[in-house]
């Protein structure tokens, strides 16, 4: 009887011992660019110990195949809006056959999202370990985000998570939040509220940062009343939501001198403005109001054309993945954030600025 030979060592016997990505051994191994030196050095030793021998034909064989096989993506999404997200996923999507990627959607119930990493919850995917990176879509409980990253290479779009390494995709809050101030200012008006502030969501935050800054920089009072709070069920809603406790709050505000509003998603906007109708308000004759990232939930057609600022969610995915895949090829790289510019659209909100106001 002959002695069956022993089982060659393959790039992805490799991976699979030190956790990471075949195509990321095998760059390692042909000395290719891009890989952190501590990550080749370790790589080098378990091939080393492994017995990894890269001769003749079958090596390049095993190594053109680990450069060839796909990469599997889980996108975890919150089931509240899933529409709201159709868009990213579009631009995920989108490049995904040209990187050799394998996308896979998976939608969580708002109330099990603690427990994703569940194994009576988790994808099945996960489980099975068969999933080389992750998509945060919404916000995630923090410690559910932390364990996540820790699992696998995860990015997250538009929610951050200090004191975690995961990537940050989002659109420029800064320069957004702006113009829409800059053209509130140009159109004459100088008590402007904020609808909208929500302390547990960070987009949510960082916009609110920014309106005071441009506040700031015009030389216009803080007034930390102006900021009108909603809870995190209305700030992730997605869509319209009816805040009584918010609105009414509103309505003090609008007694008191505040004659045009900045909000700080689509979802915030088109619930204001169907509030201020509803009261008799009429916009923009007696109110401006403006909204960040209109475009990123469908408006009914009972609403004006809000003045907003608009960014492409489609080009928000493709980075999204685009930066995950780098993460998974560069795996000792320093967190990075990612912002992409926005356009101011003016709508039916909004005043003309005046050129005296200009």
């Amino acid at each position: 009887m002959s002695t069956p030979r022993p089982k060659r060592v393959n790039l992805a016997d490799i991976a699979a011992h030190l956790g990471l990505a075949a195509s990321t051994v095998s760059r390692a191994l042909r000395g290719v660019e891009g890989i952190h030196p501590e990550t080749r050095a370790q790589i080098a030793a378990a091939a080393q110990q492994m017995g990894y021998v890269a001769s003749g034909g079958s090596s390049l064989a095993d190594e053109s195949a680990a450069e060839a096989a796909p990469r599997n993506v889980l996108v975890l999404s919150q089931r509240s809006s899933p529409l709201s997200y159709q868009a990213y996923m579009a631009g995920m999507s989108e490049p995904a056959a040209a990187l050799n990627v394998s996308i896979q959607f998976h939608f969580v119930a708002v109330d099990q999202c603690a427990s994703v990493l569940d194994d009576r919850v988790a994808p099945a995917s996960l489980r099975s370990g068969l999933i080389d990176g992750v998509v945060l879509l919404s916000r995630w409980p923090a410690g559910v985000a932390a364990a996540m990253s820790a699992k696998c290479p995860t990015v997250s779009l538009a929610h951050d998570y200090p004191g975690t390494n995961i990537d940050l995709i989002s659109s420029d809050d800064r320069r957004g939040v702006a113009d829409l101030v800059d053209h509130l200012y140009a159109s004459g008006h100088r008590r402007i509220g904020f609808f909208g502030l929500c302390p547990e969501v960070t987009w949510s935050c960082s916009r609110y940062g920014a309106y005071l800054e441009a506040l700031t920089r015009h030389g216009l009072e803080i007034d930390p009343r102006l900021a009108v709070r909603i809870d995190l069920e209305a700030a992730l809603s997605g869509g319209e939501f009816h805040d009584e406790t918010a609105f009414s709050r509103v309505k003090t505000l609008l007694g008191e001198g505040v004659d045009a509003w900045v909000c700080p998603s689509a979802a915030t906007g088109q619930s204001l403005c169907r509030y201020l109708l509803a009261s008799g308000v009429r916009l923009p004759a007696d109110m401006s109001l403006v909204s960040y990232h209109g475009n990123s939930s469908p408006s009914s057609p009972e609403l004006p054309a809000l003045t907003t600022t608009v960014v492409s969610d489609e080009d928000l995915g493709a980075v999204t993945l685009r930066r995950l895949i780098n993460r998974l090829e560069n795996p000792s790289e320093p967190r990075q954030t990612i912002l992409l510019p926005s356009h101011l659209v003016i709508g039916a909100t909004s005043r003309v600025p005046s050129p005296a106001g200009m």
